[in-house]
Parts: structure tokens; C-alpha cells; sequence
């Protein structure tokens, strides 16, 4: 049996969502570490290798 009945077109839609984060990104940025024996409190930005290796998809 053939159905020749068409179905109803829908547009597509497009939606963009704006989202702005206050304090996401750099609270994972640095480490901080208790007080050493002398008081001081130090500071370490851990920064990791660059990965350049070629990745196929």
C-alpha cells in the first residue's frame, strides 16, 4: 500500500545560550598549600605537558 500523504514541515531551530561564570574557572587554577614550618603559605601553579601528538579520528 502507498501512502502519498505529506507530513506537516517544521522549521529548524536555532537557540543560543549565554552563560557567564563569575569565579568557575579560576578557583581550579591554583594550588594552595598549608603553612610550611616558617608561616609562609606557598603557592604552586601546576602547569602540565603539552600533549602534540596527532589524534585520528
Amino acid at each position: 500500500m502507498k501512502n502519498d500523504q505529506k507530513q506537516e514541515y517544521s522549521a529548524p531551530v536555532v537557540e543560543v545560550l549565554f552563560l557567564e561564570m563569575e569565579q568557575g574557572v579560576a578557583a581550579g587554577s591554583a594550588k594552595v598549600l598549608p603553612p610550611n614550618s616558617g608561616g609562609a603559605v606557598q603557592e604552586e601553579w601546576i602547569q602540565g605537558d603539552d600533549d602534540n601528538r596527532t589524534i585520528e579520528w
